[in-house]
Protein backbone atom coordinates (compact mmCIF):
# COMPACT_ATOMS: atom_id res chain seq x y z
CA UNK A 1 0.00 0.00 0.00
CA UNK A 2 1.17 3.26 -0.99
CA UNK A 3 1.38 6.52 0.98
CA UNK A 4 -1.44 7.99 -1.25
CA UNK A 5 -3.92 5.48 -0.90
CA UNK A 6 -4.07 5.81 3.16
CA UNK A 7 -7.51 7.01 4.09
CA UNK A 8 -7.88 10.56 6.20
CA UNK A 9 -10.99 11.15 6.82
CA UNK A 10 -14.08 10.68 4.46
CA UNK A 11 -11.22 10.78 1.52
CA UNK A 12 -7.98 9.23 0.34
CA UNK A 13 -4.42 11.38 0.98
CA UNK A 14 -4.57 11.65 -3.08
CA UNK A 15 -8.38 13.22 -2.92
CA UNK A 16 -7.55 15.42 -0.64
CA UNK A 17 -4.28 16.75 -2.05
CA UNK A 18 -6.03 17.18 -5.25
CA UNK A 19 -8.95 19.49 -3.35
CA UNK A 20 -6.42 21.47 -1.96
CA UNK A 21 -4.73 21.88 -5.56
CA UNK A 22 -8.07 22.78 -6.92
CA UNK A 23 -9.97 24.81 -4.34
CA UNK A 24 -7.31 28.28 -5.63
CA UNK A 25 -7.19 26.96 -9.14
CA UNK A 26 -10.97 26.83 -9.05
CA UNK A 27 -11.23 30.25 -7.31
CA UNK A 28 -8.73 31.78 -10.14
CA UNK A 29 -10.54 30.67 -12.97
CA UNK A 30 -14.11 31.76 -11.68
CA UNK A 31 -12.14 35.38 -10.72
CA UNK A 32 -11.32 35.24 -14.95
CA UNK A 33 -14.90 34.15 -15.39
CA UNK A 34 -16.72 36.69 -13.64
CA UNK A 35 -18.15 39.82 -15.36
CA UNK A 36 -17.14 43.31 -15.28
CA UNK A 37 -20.65 44.20 -15.26
CA UNK A 38 -23.99 42.28 -15.18
CA UNK A 39 -28.13 43.20 -15.75
CA UNK A 40 -29.84 43.57 -12.37
CA UNK A 41 -33.38 42.30 -12.31
CA UNK A 42 -34.66 45.66 -13.56
CA UNK A 43 -32.55 45.69 -16.84
CA UNK A 44 -30.02 48.15 -15.75
CA UNK A 45 -26.22 47.88 -15.71
CA UNK A 46 -24.09 47.52 -13.22
CA UNK A 47 -20.48 47.57 -12.56
CA UNK A 48 -18.86 44.54 -10.70
CA UNK A 49 -15.93 45.80 -8.97
CA UNK A 50 -12.56 43.90 -8.80
CA UNK A 51 -13.15 43.39 -4.84
CA UNK A 52 -16.39 41.56 -5.67
CA UNK A 53 -15.04 38.76 -8.13
CA UNK A 54 -12.17 39.05 -5.88
CA UNK A 55 -14.59 37.80 -2.98
CA UNK A 56 -16.67 35.50 -4.72
CA UNK A 57 -13.46 33.68 -6.03
CA UNK A 58 -11.76 33.25 -2.63
CA UNK A 59 -15.58 32.21 -1.42
CA UNK A 60 -15.53 29.09 -4.27
CA UNK A 61 -12.01 28.41 -2.78
CA UNK A 62 -12.91 28.11 0.81
CA UNK A 63 -15.98 26.36 -0.17
CA UNK A 64 -14.10 23.72 -1.94
CA UNK A 65 -11.28 23.35 1.02
CA UNK A 66 -14.66 22.98 3.63
CA UNK A 67 -16.61 20.49 1.68
CA UNK A 68 -13.95 18.45 0.76
CA UNK A 69 -11.84 19.07 4.43
CA UNK A 70 -8.96 19.55 2.12
CA UNK A 71 -7.54 21.17 5.36
CA UNK A 72 -8.91 21.15 8.56
CA UNK A 73 -11.82 23.10 8.92
CA UNK A 74 -11.02 25.43 11.16
CA UNK A 75 -7.63 26.07 9.07
CA UNK A 76 -9.32 26.93 6.59
CA UNK A 77 -11.73 29.45 8.20
CA UNK A 78 -8.29 31.64 8.81
CA UNK A 79 -8.08 32.03 4.96
CA UNK A 80 -9.52 35.39 5.27
CA UNK A 81 -6.77 36.86 7.79
CA UNK A 82 -4.31 36.62 4.85
CA UNK A 83 -5.94 36.46 1.55
CA UNK A 84 -8.63 39.29 2.04
CA UNK A 85 -5.72 41.90 2.70
CA UNK A 86 -3.45 40.81 0.24
CA UNK A 87 -5.91 40.62 -2.78
CA UNK A 88 -7.21 44.22 -0.99
CA UNK A 89 -10.67 42.53 -0.55
CA UNK A 90 -10.93 44.11 2.63
CA UNK A 91 -8.75 45.73 5.13
CA UNK A 92 -6.47 43.38 7.90
CA UNK A 93 -8.81 45.24 10.44
CA UNK A 94 -12.02 44.91 9.03
CA UNK A 95 -10.89 40.69 8.21
CA UNK A 96 -10.40 40.77 11.66
CA UNK A 97 -12.75 42.47 13.77
CA UNK A 98 -15.22 38.89 13.12
CA UNK A 99 -12.72 36.76 14.86
CA UNK A 100 -13.60 38.84 17.88
CA UNK A 101 -17.74 39.73 17.36
CA UNK A 102 -19.73 39.02 20.05
CA UNK A 103 -21.11 35.73 18.95
CA UNK A 104 -18.31 34.04 19.48
CA UNK A 105 -17.90 34.92 23.36
CA UNK A 106 -21.58 34.12 23.67
CA UNK A 107 -20.43 30.65 22.64
CA UNK A 108 -17.19 30.43 24.31
CA UNK A 109 -19.20 31.80 27.93
CA UNK A 110 -21.34 28.32 26.53
CA UNK A 111 -18.45 26.28 26.12
CA UNK A 112 -16.89 27.19 29.87
CA UNK A 113 -20.44 26.16 31.48
CA UNK A 114 -20.73 22.92 29.39
CA UNK A 115 -17.49 22.10 30.68
CA UNK A 116 -18.06 23.20 34.22
CA UNK A 117 -21.33 20.67 33.44
CA UNK A 118 -19.51 17.81 32.67
CA UNK A 119 -16.85 18.07 34.79
CA UNK A 120 -18.90 16.86 37.92
CA UNK A 121 -21.34 14.77 35.67
CA UNK A 122 -24.05 16.84 36.13
CA UNK A 123 -25.11 16.09 32.52
CA UNK A 124 -25.26 12.49 33.64
CA UNK A 125 -27.34 13.26 36.47
CA UNK A 126 -29.73 15.23 34.78
CA UNK A 127 -30.20 11.93 32.14
CA UNK A 128 -30.55 9.45 34.42
CA UNK A 129 -33.22 11.51 36.47
CA UNK A 130 -35.31 11.86 33.03
CA UNK A 131 -35.23 8.20 32.92
CA UNK A 132 -36.38 7.66 36.50
CA UNK A 133 -39.70 10.25 35.52
CA UNK A 134 -40.36 8.70 32.06
CA UNK A 135 -40.32 5.08 33.66
CA UNK A 136 -38.24 1.91 31.91
CA UNK A 137 -40.87 0.73 29.29
CA UNK A 138 -38.74 0.74 26.47
CA UNK A 139 -40.81 3.27 24.86
CA UNK A 140 -40.82 5.61 28.18
CA UNK A 141 -37.06 4.85 28.09
CA UNK A 142 -36.24 6.13 24.66
CA UNK A 143 -39.21 8.86 25.21
CA UNK A 144 -36.80 9.84 28.37
CA UNK A 145 -33.90 9.64 26.34
CA UNK A 146 -34.47 12.09 23.64
CA UNK A 147 -35.86 14.43 26.42
CA UNK A 148 -32.67 14.29 28.02
CA UNK A 149 -30.72 14.69 25.41
CA UNK A 150 -32.68 17.52 23.83
CA UNK A 151 -32.81 19.44 26.70
CA UNK A 152 -28.48 18.99 27.68
CA UNK A 153 -27.99 20.02 23.63
CA UNK A 154 -29.63 22.83 23.75
CA UNK A 155 -26.94 23.89 25.97
CA UNK A 156 -23.61 21.42 25.32
CA UNK A 157 -22.64 20.78 22.14
CA UNK A 158 -24.50 18.20 19.86
CA UNK A 159 -21.46 15.94 19.65
CA UNK A 160 -20.82 15.94 23.64
CA UNK A 161 -24.39 15.31 24.54
CA UNK A 162 -24.52 12.37 22.30
CA UNK A 163 -20.91 11.14 23.31
CA UNK A 164 -22.37 11.37 26.96
CA UNK A 165 -25.93 9.43 26.31
CA UNK A 166 -24.89 6.81 24.06
CA UNK A 167 -23.10 4.64 26.57
CA UNK A 168 -26.23 5.03 29.10
CA UNK A 169 -28.29 3.97 26.01
CA UNK A 170 -25.71 1.21 25.26
CA UNK A 171 -25.90 0.01 29.26
CA UNK A 172 -29.13 0.00 28.74
CA UNK A 173 -29.69 -2.46 25.59
CA UNK A 174 -27.14 -4.57 28.08
CA UNK A 175 -29.91 -4.66 30.53
CA UNK A 176 -32.24 -5.48 27.61
CA UNK A 177 -29.95 -8.23 26.38
CA UNK A 178 -29.60 -9.53 29.85
CA UNK A 179 -33.21 -10.44 30.58
CA UNK A 180 -33.61 -12.27 27.35
CA UNK A 181 -33.12 -15.96 26.73
CA UNK A 182 -32.38 -16.60 23.48
CA UNK A 183 -28.67 -16.52 22.39
CA UNK A 184 -29.62 -13.96 19.40
CA UNK A 185 -30.92 -10.88 19.75
CA UNK A 186 -34.90 -10.67 18.57
CA UNK A 187 -36.54 -8.92 16.30
CA UNK A 188 -38.09 -6.62 19.02
CA UNK A 189 -34.59 -6.12 20.54
CA UNK A 190 -32.85 -5.33 17.39
CA UNK A 191 -35.82 -2.03 16.87
CA UNK A 192 -35.82 -1.30 20.12
CA UNK A 193 -31.55 -0.66 19.42
CA UNK A 194 -32.10 1.14 16.66
CA UNK A 195 -34.55 3.34 18.34
CA UNK A 196 -32.42 4.47 21.04
CA UNK A 197 -29.01 4.99 19.50
CA UNK A 198 -31.16 7.37 16.17
CA UNK A 199 -33.37 9.06 18.70
CA UNK A 200 -30.13 9.96 20.90
CA UNK A 201 -28.87 11.23 17.36
CA UNK A 202 -31.71 12.60 15.90
CA UNK A 203 -32.71 14.40 19.70
CA UNK A 204 -29.24 16.04 19.86
CA UNK A 205 -29.63 17.47 16.59
CA UNK A 206 -33.34 18.79 17.42
CA UNK A 207 -32.42 20.26 20.89
CA UNK A 208 -29.76 21.93 19.58
CA UNK A 209 -32.03 24.45 17.59
CA UNK A 210 -33.50 25.48 21.03
CA UNK A 211 -31.14 28.24 21.77
CA UNK A 212 -28.16 30.56 20.68
CA UNK A 213 -25.39 28.25 21.97
CA UNK A 214 -27.35 24.77 21.29
CA UNK A 215 -25.67 24.82 17.48
CA UNK A 216 -22.99 27.08 15.80
CA UNK A 217 -25.49 27.97 12.83
CA UNK A 218 -27.76 29.62 15.05
CA UNK A 219 -24.98 31.64 15.72
CA UNK A 220 -24.16 32.41 12.22
CA UNK A 221 -27.96 33.61 11.44
CA UNK A 222 -27.82 35.84 14.40
CA UNK A 223 -24.38 37.42 14.12
CA UNK A 224 -25.41 38.13 10.21
CA UNK A 225 -28.91 39.53 11.20
CA UNK A 226 -26.66 42.22 13.25
CA UNK A 227 -24.43 43.00 10.47
CA UNK A 228 -26.48 42.77 7.63
CA UNK A 229 -29.82 44.39 8.68
CA UNK A 230 -28.43 45.84 11.77
CA UNK A 231 -31.58 43.69 13.88
CA UNK A 232 -30.52 42.06 16.66
CA UNK A 233 -32.21 38.94 17.72
CA UNK A 234 -32.09 38.21 21.72
CA UNK A 235 -31.62 34.69 23.22
CA UNK A 236 -35.66 35.11 24.17
CA UNK A 237 -36.82 35.74 20.64
CA UNK A 238 -35.01 32.98 19.33
CA UNK A 239 -36.32 30.47 22.00
CA UNK A 240 -39.57 32.16 21.28
CA UNK A 241 -39.33 31.21 17.68
CA UNK A 242 -37.02 27.55 18.01
CA UNK A 243 -38.59 25.97 20.99
CA UNK A 244 -42.22 25.61 19.53
CA UNK A 245 -40.09 23.86 16.46
CA UNK A 246 -38.07 21.19 19.04
CA UNK A 247 -41.79 21.03 20.52
CA UNK A 248 -43.27 19.43 17.44
CA UNK A 249 -39.71 17.86 15.70
CA UNK A 250 -39.16 15.72 19.43
CA UNK A 251 -42.57 13.89 19.25
CA UNK A 252 -43.00 13.69 15.26
CA UNK A 253 -39.71 11.61 15.66
CA UNK A 254 -40.48 9.64 18.34
CA UNK A 255 -42.92 8.72 16.93
CA UNK A 256 -41.73 7.88 13.32
CA UNK A 257 -38.80 5.98 15.38
CA UNK A 258 -40.89 3.57 17.86
CA UNK A 259 -44.33 3.30 16.07
CA UNK A 260 -43.52 3.58 12.72
CA UNK A 261 -39.75 2.20 11.58
CA UNK A 262 -38.71 0.89 14.44
CA UNK A 263 -41.70 -1.06 16.50
CA UNK A 264 -40.95 -2.71 19.82
CA UNK A 265 -43.18 -4.58 21.20
CA UNK A 266 -41.13 -5.96 24.33
CA UNK A 267 -43.74 -5.13 27.38
CA UNK A 268 -41.17 -4.21 29.91
CA UNK A 269 -37.76 -4.48 30.82
CA UNK A 270 -37.06 -6.59 34.49
CA UNK A 271 -34.37 -4.86 36.39
CA UNK A 272 -34.18 -1.33 34.41
CA UNK A 273 -35.66 0.53 37.65
CA UNK A 274 -32.87 -1.49 39.52
CA UNK A 275 -30.61 0.26 37.36
CA UNK A 276 -31.11 3.75 36.97
CA UNK A 277 -31.10 3.66 40.63
CA UNK A 278 -27.99 2.20 41.13
CA UNK A 279 -26.57 4.05 38.59
CA UNK A 280 -27.50 7.30 40.68
CA UNK A 281 -26.11 5.38 43.77
CA UNK A 282 -23.28 5.76 41.93
CA UNK A 283 -23.31 9.23 41.19
CA UNK A 284 -23.49 9.57 45.53
CA UNK A 285 -25.56 12.83 46.43
CA UNK A 286 -25.07 16.18 44.78
CA UNK A 287 -21.11 16.93 45.59
CA UNK A 288 -20.32 20.88 46.03
CA UNK A 289 -19.22 21.39 42.27
CA UNK A 290 -22.48 20.10 40.95
CA UNK A 291 -24.48 22.42 43.19
CA UNK A 292 -22.59 25.64 42.21
CA UNK A 293 -22.42 24.62 38.06
CA UNK A 294 -26.38 23.68 38.49
CA UNK A 295 -26.76 26.84 40.33
CA UNK A 296 -24.67 29.39 37.66
CA UNK A 297 -26.05 27.33 35.05
CA UNK A 298 -29.78 28.36 36.18
CA UNK A 299 -28.95 31.56 36.69
CA UNK A 300 -27.55 32.47 33.17
CA UNK A 301 -30.28 30.85 31.78
CA UNK A 302 -33.05 33.09 34.00
CA UNK A 303 -30.66 36.03 32.80
CA UNK A 304 -30.76 35.08 28.94
CA UNK A 305 -34.43 34.09 28.86
CA UNK A 306 -35.51 37.58 30.80
CA UNK A 307 -32.91 39.56 29.32
CA UNK A 308 -35.04 41.89 27.56
CA UNK A 309 -37.39 42.54 31.10
CA UNK A 310 -33.61 42.73 33.04
CA UNK A 311 -32.09 45.01 30.70
CA UNK A 312 -35.53 47.26 30.51
CA UNK A 313 -35.41 48.30 34.44
CA UNK A 314 -35.39 51.91 35.27
CA UNK A 315 -33.43 53.38 38.52
CA UNK A 316 -33.52 57.08 38.95
CA UNK A 317 -34.17 57.23 34.99
CA UNK A 318 -30.69 55.32 34.06
CA UNK A 319 -31.25 51.66 33.25
CA UNK A 320 -28.03 49.93 35.20
CA UNK A 321 -28.40 46.77 33.24
CA UNK A 322 -28.67 47.49 29.68
CA UNK A 323 -25.42 46.74 28.74
CA UNK A 324 -25.94 43.28 29.76
CA UNK A 325 -25.81 41.27 26.45
CA UNK A 326 -26.64 37.99 26.02
CA UNK A 327 -22.53 37.08 25.35
CA UNK A 328 -21.75 39.22 28.76
CA UNK A 329 -24.02 36.83 30.31
CA UNK A 330 -22.30 33.93 28.92
CA UNK A 331 -18.96 35.18 30.10
CA UNK A 332 -19.74 35.80 33.43
CA UNK A 333 -21.30 32.70 34.06
CA UNK A 334 -18.28 30.94 32.41
CA UNK A 335 -15.69 33.20 34.59
CA UNK A 336 -18.08 32.87 37.76
CA UNK A 337 -17.13 29.02 37.58
CA UNK A 338 -13.17 29.56 37.80
CA UNK A 339 -13.90 31.87 40.69
CA UNK A 340 -16.18 29.72 42.88
CA UNK A 341 -14.41 27.20 45.39
CA UNK A 342 -15.36 23.68 45.82
CA UNK A 343 -12.65 22.65 48.32
CA UNK A 344 -10.63 25.98 49.03
CA UNK A 345 -7.89 23.99 50.96
CA UNK A 346 -7.45 21.83 48.15
CA UNK A 347 -7.59 25.05 45.38
CA UNK A 348 -10.15 23.12 43.52
CA UNK A 349 -12.97 25.38 41.86
CA UNK A 350 -15.52 24.40 39.82
CA UNK A 351 -13.93 24.88 36.84
CA UNK A 352 -10.30 24.83 35.98
CA UNK A 353 -8.48 25.46 32.70
CA UNK A 354 -6.98 21.63 32.21
CA UNK A 355 -11.04 20.79 32.51
CA UNK A 356 -12.20 23.92 30.15
CA UNK A 357 -9.35 23.64 27.51
CA UNK A 358 -10.35 20.57 26.00
CA UNK A 359 -14.24 20.94 26.24
CA UNK A 360 -13.66 24.59 23.96
CA UNK A 361 -14.37 23.88 20.53
CA UNK A 362 -11.91 25.98 19.70
CA UNK A 363 -12.38 25.12 15.60
CA UNK A 364 -15.94 26.41 15.70
CA UNK A 365 -15.10 29.72 17.78
CA UNK A 366 -12.27 29.94 14.12
CA UNK A 367 -15.07 28.75 11.78
CA UNK A 368 -17.23 31.43 13.35
CA UNK A 369 -14.72 34.01 12.77
CA UNK A 370 -13.90 32.82 9.14
CA UNK A 371 -18.01 32.01 8.07
CA UNK A 372 -18.96 35.51 9.06
CA UNK A 373 -15.77 37.88 7.92
CA UNK A 374 -17.05 35.97 4.26
CA UNK A 375 -20.64 36.88 4.48
CA UNK A 376 -19.55 40.52 5.68
CA UNK A 377 -16.77 40.49 3.13
CA UNK A 378 -19.86 39.29 0.14
CA UNK A 379 -22.01 41.95 1.63
CA UNK A 380 -19.87 45.03 1.32
CA UNK A 381 -17.92 43.94 -1.91
CA UNK A 382 -21.72 43.52 -3.83
CA UNK A 383 -20.72 40.15 -4.29
CA UNK A 384 -23.95 39.85 -3.00
CA UNK A 385 -25.82 42.11 -5.23
CA UNK A 386 -24.82 39.90 -8.30
CA UNK A 387 -25.41 36.74 -6.72
CA UNK A 388 -29.29 38.14 -6.55
CA UNK A 389 -29.80 39.04 -9.71
CA UNK A 390 -29.11 36.02 -10.97
CA UNK A 391 -32.01 34.83 -8.11
CA UNK A 392 -34.60 36.07 -10.56
CA UNK A 393 -34.98 32.88 -12.59
CA UNK A 394 -36.68 31.64 -9.35
CA UNK A 395 -38.75 34.65 -9.65
CA UNK A 396 -42.31 32.01 -10.55
CA UNK A 397 -41.39 30.22 -7.10
CA UNK A 398 -43.69 31.09 -4.33
CA UNK A 399 -42.23 31.89 -1.18
CA UNK A 400 -42.88 28.26 0.60
CA UNK A 401 -41.61 26.62 -2.29
CA UNK A 402 -38.35 28.57 -2.18
CA UNK A 403 -38.01 28.06 2.16
CA UNK A 404 -39.04 23.97 1.15
CA UNK A 405 -36.18 23.88 -1.40
CA UNK A 406 -33.82 25.82 0.74
CA UNK A 407 -34.49 23.47 3.81
CA UNK A 408 -34.42 20.29 1.19
CA UNK A 409 -30.81 21.25 -0.43
CA UNK A 410 -29.34 22.69 3.08
CA UNK A 411 -30.66 19.39 4.97
CA UNK A 412 -29.12 16.85 2.34
CA UNK A 413 -25.82 18.66 1.77
CA UNK A 414 -24.78 19.18 5.31
CA UNK A 415 -25.19 15.11 5.32
CA UNK A 416 -21.60 15.78 3.90
CA UNK A 417 -19.91 19.15 5.20
CA UNK A 418 -19.97 21.01 7.94
CA UNK A 419 -23.11 22.39 8.90
CA UNK A 420 -21.41 25.70 9.98
CA UNK A 421 -19.68 26.19 7.33
CA UNK A 422 -22.08 25.54 4.81
CA UNK A 423 -24.26 28.31 7.21
CA UNK A 424 -22.27 30.57 6.52
CA UNK A 425 -21.60 30.21 2.88
CA UNK A 426 -24.95 29.99 2.06
CA UNK A 427 -26.59 32.94 4.33
CA UNK A 428 -25.40 36.08 2.15
CA UNK A 429 -26.19 34.11 -0.90
CA UNK A 430 -29.55 33.47 0.30
CA UNK A 431 -30.08 36.91 1.82
CA UNK A 432 -29.46 38.57 -1.64
CA UNK A 433 -31.60 35.88 -3.71
CA UNK A 434 -34.63 36.92 -1.33
CA UNK A 435 -34.59 40.41 -1.53
CA UNK A 436 -34.19 40.16 -5.55
CA UNK A 437 -37.50 38.23 -5.10
CA UNK A 438 -39.04 40.20 -2.79
CA UNK A 439 -39.53 37.70 0.01
CA UNK A 440 -38.74 38.10 3.71
CA UNK A 441 -34.80 37.26 4.10
CA UNK A 442 -35.75 36.64 7.78
CA UNK A 443 -37.71 33.22 7.12
CA UNK A 444 -35.31 32.18 4.38
CA UNK A 445 -32.13 32.97 6.51
CA UNK A 446 -34.22 31.31 9.97
CA UNK A 447 -34.66 28.13 7.52
CA UNK A 448 -31.17 27.58 6.65
CA UNK A 449 -30.14 28.29 10.55
CA UNK A 450 -32.63 25.25 11.88
CA UNK A 451 -31.82 23.16 8.23
CA UNK A 452 -28.32 23.06 9.28
CA UNK A 453 -28.74 21.80 12.40
CA UNK A 454 -30.67 18.90 11.11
Amino acid sequence: MTDSSIEIGAMSYRGKLMALIAGPILGLISFLLLPDSYLDIAGNEVAFSYEGRACLAVTVWMAIWWFTEALPIAATAMLPLVIYPLLQITSAKEAMSNYASGTIFLFLGGFLLAAGIHRWHLDRRIALLTLRFFGTKPSQMILGLMTATAFLSAWVSNTATAAMMVPIAIAVLGVVRSTQTSEEPTKEEKNFGIAVLLAIAYAASIGGMATLIGSPPNGIFVRFMEQTYDRVISFTEWMTVAVPVVAVLLPVCYLLLTKILFPCKIDGIPGGKDWVRRELLKLGPMSRGEKIVLVVFVVAALCWIFGPFIRGIEINGSYPFKPLKDETIAMAAGLLLFVMPVDPRRGIHALDWHSAKDVIAWDVLLLFGGGLTMAAAIQSTGAAALVGAQASIFANLGEISMIAGVATLVTFVTEVTSNTALAATMMPLIAASAETLHMVPDAMLFTTAIAASC
